[in-house]
């Protein structure tokens, strides 16, 4: 079935909020996933505590259950995205993080482990089959240098810090 689209839902995905989801009918951006960079964590602790007392069939069955339980947010969340996409009659796109854990390589221990045990993949493939069955398109979309390229003008600018951007040629 074909739908014809009013809006555009985009899903940023990052390392502190898994998606952040923004649609062009409403930008105040809705943030989830926080929680899931927590329990990884938590989950990290509980490993070497138990490595260190020699349990390691308690951490098999413990990564088991921190499996399912990673699972069911990545679904309540792409239930949550596409339920807002269906509502608003939106395309969804998604940026697509192919060699993101390349890039990270060398940039220390523990920016590596943070990276390379967020789930983007799954959750891309959980809001992607959701859409298809809803009838919704869902583009990919390169990253690359999006954080530094301006709005407005499309050149590439200063970005101070995490939320402040400053761009050279038109002052955005």
């Amino acid at each position: 079935k074909e739908i014809k689209y009013h809006s555009i839902t985009s899903i940023d995905l990052g390392s502190v909020n898994i998606a952040t989801v923004c649609n062009s009918s409403n930008l105040k951006p809705i943030f989830y996933g926080r929680n899931i960079k927590g329990i990884r964590r938590h989950y990290s602790w509980l490993r070497r505590r138990l490595g260190n007392k020699k349990l390691l069939k308690k951490i098999k069955e413990m990564d088991d259950k921190e499996k399912r339980i990673i699972e069911q947010e990545l679904h309540k969340i792409s239930n949550n995205i596409v339920s807002l996409a269906v509502k608003t009659k939106s395309l969804i796109v998604i940026g697509n993080l192919k060699g993101i854990r390349n890039s990270v390589k060398n940039k220390g221990r523990r920016l590596n482990r943070i990276i390379s045990n967020m789930p983007y993949f799954k959750l891309t493939k959980f809001i992607t089959y959701k859409a298809v069955l809803q009838g919704i398109k869902v583009l990919r979309v390169k990253e690359y240098n999006t954080s530094k390229l301006c709005s407005k003008c499309n050149n590439i600018g200063i970005r101070k810090q995490q939320g402040l951007f400053k761009c050279k040629s038109c002052n955005y």
